[in-house]
C-alpha cells in the first residue's frame, strides 16, 4: 500500500479461521477459495470480493451466537448464504437492507420466515428465541 488514502493489498487481518474448517473466515469474510486464491484473482475478481465483505460481516455477526458452519452461496451476481446448524437444520440468510432508518436481514429457517432488525440491541435473544434454541 502507498498511501493511507488507498485500499490495501489484502482484506486479510491476521486472524484466519479457514485454517481450522470454515469457509467464510471470521477475520476479513473472504471464502476459503478466495483467500487461497488471492494473488491469481483478476483486479475485478477482488473489486467484487471487497464489494461483498460488508454483507458477509453482517452475517458472521448474526451466526456467532451459534455452532455451525456458513456457506457464501453466489449466484447471478448477488450472494446469499447458508447457516447449517450442527443439528442439520439450515438458516439461509439474504442481503441486509435499510428500511425506514432500520436495518433488516431476511432469514428463512424451515418453512419460516424473518425479517429481523439487527438495528437493534436485543436481536440476538430475537433470533434465538425465533430459532427455539
Amino acid at each position: 500500500m502507498s498511501s493511507l488514502n488507498q485500499q490495501p493489498d489484502t482484506p486479510c487481518v491476521g486472524i484466519c479461521s479457514t485454517a481450522i474448517g470454515d469457509d467464510v473466515c471470521r477475520g476479513c469474510a473472504r471464502t476459503f477459495g478466495e483467500i487461497s486464491f488471492w494473488g491469481e484473482l483478476s483486479q475485478a475478481e477482488k473489486d467484487h470480493c471487497w464489494a461483498c465483505l460488508s454483507v458477509r460481516k453482517v452475517w458472521l455477526a448474526v451466526v456467532r451466537p451459534l455452532h455451525g458452519h456458513l456457506e457464501v452461496l453466489s449466484q447471478a451476481g448477488s450472494e446469499s448464504a447458508r447457516f447449517t446448524l450442527r443439528d442439520g437444520n439450515v438458516l439461509l440468510l439474504g442481503q441486509p437492507y435499510v428500511d425506514g432508518g432500520r436495518r433488516w436481514l431476511p432469514l428463512s429457517y424451515g418453512e419460516r420466515e424473518l425479517a429481523l432488525e439487527v438495528s437493534l440491541e436485543s436481536w440476538p435473544q430475537q433470533l434465538l428465541a425465533w430459532l427455539a434454541l
